[in-house]
């Protein structure tokens, strides 16, 4: 045995102390892997913040389909409606206001941190599972990075417009804020939104004093 050991000792050479470069990386990689694990925990599964975003995304003129998931054809293809935005005349939510809804959708949940709109029947009433819903939500304040994707103009402000990996379809719109931050709306199942239609519900979300970042 102590022959054995001997023998891996010597392949193995002298133990080399890990420079601070390489500790600096494993803590950079941990705590890439903790947001990720934290994100998934908050958004059921779905993947929002910058590890979220993938290819940029080119929209046609024309808008396809329904917000929510639309039983398949005979032929196995997926139905499309265009989705038809309306004026939001209920209470407007702490933390964001919104000037617009997709038609047959309402508020299902509201706090400091997120803002959780589904439609009118969803099966799932949890306002904490974004599933088959839009989320809106400040960029965390651990995100220092600048979102990646296609570049539009959101109102007032500059936006990019990206996919969201882990969703139906989904789209992330980032809005940057006065504060040089971003304000994130995720739909989850973008199929039905045109360019236009995103760009235009985007616009009519507005973050007010309340509204908080989250960590992570």
């Amino acid at each position: 045995m102590m022959d054995l050991q001997d023998r891996l000792g010597r392949i193995a050479g002298q133990a080399v102390p890990a420079t601070s470069a390489q500790i600096e990386a494993d803590l950079a990689r941990g705590r890439r892997a903790l947001r990720r694990r934290r994100t998934l925990q908050r958004a059921g599964a779905s993947v929002f913040a910058v590890a979220a975003l993938t290819a940029v995304v080119a929209y046609g003129a024309a808008d396809h389909s329904a917000g929510g998931a639309a039983p398949p054809s005979a032929a196995g293809s997926r139905a499309v409606v265009a989705t038809d935005l309306v004026a939001y005349t209920g209470t407007q939510p702490k933390g964001f206001t919104i000037d617009k809804v997709p038609a047959g959708w309402e508020i299902q949940g509201v706090d400091a941190f997120a803002l959780t709109i589904a439609p009118v029947d969803a099966s799932d009433k949890d306002p904490n599972v974004f599933t088959g819903k839009i989320a809106v939500m400040l960029q965390s304040t651990d995100d220092k990075s600048t979102p990646a994707g296609a570049a539009v103009q959101v109102g007032d402000n500059p936006g990019v417009l990206a996919t969201a990996q882990g969703t139906d379809h989904g789209k992330n719109l980032w809005v940057k804020e006065p504060d040089g931050g971003y304000l994130l709306v995720q739909i989850w199942d973008a199929g039905g939104w045109s360019q236009d239609k995103i760009v235009e519900f985007g616009a009519g979300i507005h973050v007010q004093p309340g509204a908080k970042r989250g960590v992570g």
